[in-house]
């Protein structure tokens, strides 16, 4: 066996492993979310005054979102659980779709985050009705939100930085047909 085929088995091989680190990396940062999210829950409804982190800075209060950012689309459960299923089911999609080159790896695992918290705030419309949100950053007025919440912003963040810097349109092709 030379050099070559060496190379193309473990090539083979690593292309049976991304899959696997994305639904990894996915259930990793639902787990974290969750229990983020039940910490809050048991410990921070009994301070209504919150709890300071960092002073001035950052604080931890409890608040039950029934809606989505900003708490819009407040008690429209069902219409907030079918689209967020459809972006996640759209998203887990592409991200299975996307070629195992080592170039794709930011994109998948860019994907693999924003799924991530989306499915941990799903889990929480469909099990609580609501969503758990405890982080307060006290410097600015911005809305109380959670560790999924990082997720879903982070990842869009970054995605739009790789889709202007990184990748060319060319680049996407695979979304919409399938290489031969």
């Amino acid at each position: 066996m030379d050099q070559n085929e060496i190379y193309e088995i473990n090539e083979k091989d690593e292309y049976r492993l991304k899959p696997v680190i994305s639904i990894f990396l996915i259930v990793a940062l639902v787990i974290i979310d969750q229990i983020t999210k039940i910490f809050a829950a048991a410990y921070l409804p009994n301070t209504p005054e919150g709890v300071s982190v960092v002073n001035g800075v950052l604080s931890l209060y409890y608040v039950e979102n029934t809606g989505i950012s900003f708490s819009l689309l407040a008690s429209k459960l069902v219409l907030i659980i079918v689209v967020t299923s459809i972006i996640i089911a759209t998203l887990s999609y592409v991200l299975l779709a996307t070629p195992k080159e080592k170039k794709y790896l930011p994109f998948s695992v860019t994907l693999a985050v924003i799924i991530a918290g989306a499915a941990g705030n799903l889990i929480d419309r469909i099990i609580r009705g609501y969503v758990v949100d405890f982080i307060k950053v006290d410097f600015i007025n911005f809305p109380i939100f959670n560790f999924a919440d990082i997720c879903v912003c982070l990842g869009l963040f970054v995605l739009v930085i790789l889709i202007i810097f990184k990748y060319k349109e060319n680049d996407f092709r695979f979304i919409f047909k399938r290489e031969k």
